[in-house]
């Protein structure tokens, strides 16, 4: 499978990256994408309970996330490569200035900046929608990753897209 599978390359908000949707299981992503380069769990909290394992596509510059707490489904999806589309656009590579005005003509306006520069990455920011639910990356004001996950119907329960409700 190549980065221009017309399959995987459409960023949709809310939803996945074209026929991958957010609360796929992993033996369905794997169907789909075959077996990962590298494959990583990690907890973000003490406890250990709340296991999310990441998955790495290195020839698609791809990255997936599954939750312990959401039955392994798909939760999580970053690409950093300009073969993926998002509205008519390739986003990777973008400045900012150029990111928010296509993001201003298609109207989302909710974004929020942040800085996370650090002395490792001294340029490293983002900018994110709520709306959305997109984080976009910045490194030396180039847009280096597009980051998104299902949308929220409220502070706890995820709106997965149709084809995943039971």
């Amino acid at each position: 499978m190549n980065k221009s599978n017309s399959n995987i390359n459409l960023i949709e908000e809310g939803q996945g990256l074209g026929v991958l949707k957010f609360g796929l299981e992993r033996n369905a992503v794997e169907l789909i994408l075959g077996v990962p380069d590298e494959k990583e769990k990690y907890s973000y909290s003490k406890d250990e309970e709340d296991l999310t394992e990441s998955w790495h596509y290195d020839n698609l510059d791809l990255s997936l996330g599954f939750d312990e707490d959401d039955d392994w489904g798909l939760v999580t999806i970053a690409i950093t490569s300009t073969e993926y589309n998002f509205k008519g656009f390739s986003p990777i590579g973008l400045t900012k200035d150029e990111l928010k005005n296509k993001l201003d003509t298609i109207g989302i306006s909710d974004l929020e900046f942040e800085d996370w520069s650090s002395i490792e990455s001294p340029s490293h920011e983002l900018l994110s929608s709520d709306s959305l639910g997109i984080n976009f990356w910045f490194d030396e004001n180039r847009l280096s990753e597009v980051q998104w996950g299902p949308l929220f119907i409220d502070d706890e329960t995820i709106n997965w897209p149709e084809i995943n409700k039971n």
